[in-house]
């Protein structure tokens, strides 16, 4: 089902990568980011593995470079992600920046969306339209990069 999920999200555009442990994810996070990430709803162990990198405010999100979110969940169908946007912040987090990294548990990915019961928000690869002359532009509503750290060893 992971390579399903994989293959689903690369197809709109989405990095996905695969990592055994937080501390594989974290040099990745930090080697993007250079440093420092808007943040928003992240477990606290991901926290602690992310020692070193600047978390910045919430006033400040709009200048950031990366944004960094954890996901409730992936349909591998489609390769969707469920996120919790439950405040500004949550929002901010995942669309003002360029690139968008998000945590994803391998154990969290099921196969249909029928398989979950009230999900938050969905996420779909970068925002992306062709309403203008019918020529698709990727990042008009959010990030221009979607990169998916799949985390196996959890």
């Amino acid at each position: 089902m992971i390579s399903q999920f994989q293959s689903a999200a690369e197809a709109v555009g989405a990095r996905v990568q695969r990592f055994d442990s937080l501390a594989e994810a974290a040099a990745c996070v930090r080697n993007i980011s250079g440093g420092s990430v808007a943040a928003s709803h992240l477990p606290d162990s991901i926290r602690v593995s992310l020692e070193g990198v600047d978390f910045i405010e919430p006033e400040d999100f709009p200048e950031a470079k990366v944004g960094l979110s954890f996901a409730l969940a992936g349909i591998a169908s489609t390769g969707t992600l469920l996120l919790e946007l439950s405040d500004t912040a949550g929002r901010a987090a995942t669309a003002l920046p360029l690139i968008h990294m998000v945590y994803l548990r391998a154990s969290s990915i099921v196969p249909e969306m029928n398989s979950l019961a009230g999900a938050i928000d969905d996420l779909l690869s970068s925002r992306r339209t062709a309403d203008i002359e019918r020529v698709l532009t990727i990042g008009v509503h959010g990030p221009e990069e979607l990169h998916i750290l799949i985390l196996e060893g959890e």
